[in-house]
């Protein structure tokens, strides 16, 4: 399996952060990955898009990274959006952890 990966994308004339994500988002890497994710939204003005749809596979700590940056972002008033489809393993999980209500989607 693909080790995980984020690619960061700025497009400043829609105050958008695209977050390309792929891989496995599991333990340590999702630790890392929730740290850069806060860090960026703590830096930026513009809201966050993030794109799971190549997201192979994810635990709890993946999870975890998602609903922080997800919970800190809203409480500087602006978005955070997942990106994904129904048959993305990654959308599943979210689905079977009932954190499907929590984040916004938009399909890939």
């Amino acid at each position: 399996m693909k080790q995980f990966s984020a690619h960061f994308k700025k497009y400043e004339s829609e105050r958008i952060q695209s977050v390309s994500i792929e891989g496995s988002m599991t333990a340590m890497s999702a630790i890392n990955f929730k740290q850069d994710l806060i860090s960026r939204i703590e830096e930026s003005n513009e809201d966050f898009h993030i794109d799971i749809s190549q997201l192979r596979a994810m635990d709890v700590a993946g999870v975890n990274a998602l609903a922080m940056a997800h919970k800190k972002i809203n409480n500087l008033g602006r978005k955070l959006i997942l990106i994904s489809d129904a048959s993305n393993p990654a959308h599943e999980f979210l689905h079977l952890t009932k954190f499907m209500d929590y984040f916004e989607f938009r399909r890939a």
